[in-house]
């Protein structure tokens, strides 16, 4: 009895795994791109990057311009500041399949197992029929994959100053650096439509009874590359005795190219019977479609900041109100169809056209602040928290027809950071930050919570007479689980990251 209890739970869990018909739905990690990698603001300064990214009433060189512009009034003489950074990222991702005892070839075939099954025979030798022998993939693909990347760019150029008018310290500065890295990279090598497994917030599609499920088997990769800079003058204005007001505009421009690649590996036929996957035989495809192109990006951002100093604290505040940043985009869409191969072939009216698309959109970003405290307890500690809300859930993509929200964090992050001043000459600095992201992984046991990973950093400053150098080394990782009833992906992307900043003091 529990052996037959066991086979119905089976049964109906297969079944509820082959039982989405609708081709209108893919896999919601395979999306197409379209706002990926806008989410990821940067933090410029290599001491604040080095002490976790913390800048809000820590920040004490020309780069608070760009953090908490009010604590510009910490200068005491005339700065220029120039930055780069160099960085490498590894990226893999890796599958695993739930065996499936009615169709136990489908876990084989998506795990690229199928070169290691002995072909069956029938009783005289001959290899069983289409329907009943191993279905074998006609690539060479496997569900894991793995790759890097290296980049090196100028990051930042800065220029600030005291004042003394009327008796008002004043600070100013100008500067410009990068805003947004939009480096975004994603692959699955078993991407389905309709997909097998679909798990919430995704509804199901049931089909009948007695059907056969036709679904598209196809390689994803969606690749963007490209970075968004800013032009940033700024002030701060000391009102009292260690209260200091800043406000800074961001005039924001950038491009990047954008890159989309479907490569089909068969169509799939899965025969239900009595509501349940019987088998399956595959059909080959011949067809792939890349989409090439690029976008543009302009906008402007404010930045209004607050401080208050004292001999052992500090308390900083910024306030980021409303700002869109428009979005233009055109590509172009290639299709190729090769199904001219030796037979067999499935034969598809599958047209090959190339042709252009283009449109504009606006991502409409909401209000953000961040609060930042700072104590210093001795001459040569300096201790520094940041709180940062951005509420990405709320960012609205409006077209001329459209209004969506894409992304899910409405989560606070925290950074953490620390400063020893060994010695007039050098400092040494740690820290670390959240790193939030603004999508949920399929599957997630809640609802819209986003991936989270870490950003782990340290490095330190030298000071040789009017000369300032600053370096950081910076470890960031992240993973997340997509999980469904007929698998799980675990996507993992790791980054190293060195950034030098050098200064000169008149």
């Amino acid at each position: 009895m529990k052996s037959s209890l066991g086979k119905k739970i089976c049964l109906t869990f297969v079944a509820l795994m082959l039982s989405v018909a609708s081709v209108m739905i893919a896999q919601p990690a395979a999306s197409p791109l379209d706002v990926q990698g806008l989410d990821q603001n940067v933090i410029t300064g290599a001491r604040s990057r080095a002490m976790g990214g913390t800048g809000i009433a820590s920040a004490n060189d020309g780069s608070a311009l760009f953090s908490n512009p009010a604590a510009l009034s910490r200068l005491t003489s005339f700065e220029i500041r120039a930055s780069g950074v160099f960085g490498k990222i590894l990226r893999e991702q890796s599958q695993q399949w739930v065996p499936m005892r009615p169709v136990p070839g489908l876990s084989v075939l998506f795990e690229g197992l199928t070169g290691t099954v002995v072909t069956p025979l029938d009783s005289l030798g001959r290899p069983l029929r289409f329907d009943s022998t191993v279905q074998r993939q006609y690539d060479n693909m496997s569900p894991n994959w793995n790759n890097s990347s290296s980049k090196g760019e100028p990051f930042s150029l800065t220029a600030a100053l005291p004042l003394m008018i009327g008796g008002i310290n004043i600070g100013a500065g100008i500067g410009i650096s990068q805003v947004m890295n939009l480096d975004s990279y994603y692959q699955n090598n078993n991407s389905m439509s309709p997909y097998l497994g679909q798990l919430r917030p995704y509804p199901k599609f049931f089909t009948n009874r007695n059907d056969t499920v036709d679904v598209q088997w196809y390689q994803y990769i969606r690749k963007r590359e490209g970075s968004l800079y800013g032009i940033t003058p700024g002030a701060s204005i000391t009102l009292l005795p260690g209260f200091t007001l800043g406000g800074s505009a961001t005039v924001i421009s950038g491009s990047s190219d954008d890159n989309e690649n479907r490569v089909e590996r068969g169509h799939l036929n899965v025969k239900i019977s009595n509501g349940v996957g019987e088998n399956f035989w595959l059909d080959t495809v011949y067809y792939q479609q890349s989409k090439v192109g690029t976008s543009k990006y302009s906008g402007t951002r404010l930045n209004f900041g607050f401080l208050l100093q004292q001999k052992y604290y500090s308390i900083g505040l910024t306030i980021k109100p409303r700002y869109t940043l428009t979005r233009t985009w055109d590509r172009d869409v290639t299709s190729l169809d090769t199904t001219q191969k030796p037979f067999p072939v499935r034969i598809d009216s599958l047209t090959t056209r190339s042709y252009h698309e283009s449109g504009t959109e606006d991502l409409n970003f909401p209000l953000a602040y961040s609060l930042g405290i700072v104590l210093t307890p001795t001459d040569r500690w300096t201790v520094a928290l940041d709180y940062e809300v951005r509420n990405l859930a709320d960012m609205e993509v409006t077209t001329s027809d459209t209004s969506q929200h894409p992304w899910v964090n409405k989560s606070a992050a925290i950074r953490l950071g620390a400063e020893y001043r060994a010695s007039d000459i050098l400092s040494l600095r740690g820290g670390y930050r959240e790193d939030i992201q603004a999508f949920s992984p399929d599957g997630s046991a809640i609802v819209d919570e986003p991936a989270r990973g870490g950003i782990y950093s340290f490095g330190a400053g030298i000071v040789l007479g009017h000369i300032l150098i600053d370096c950081t080394y910076e470890y960031s990782v992240l993973k997340y689980q997509d999980i469904y009833q007929s698998n799980e992906n675990s996507t993992t992307r790791k980054q190293h990251q060195v950034m030098i900043d050098v200064a000169y003091r008149f």
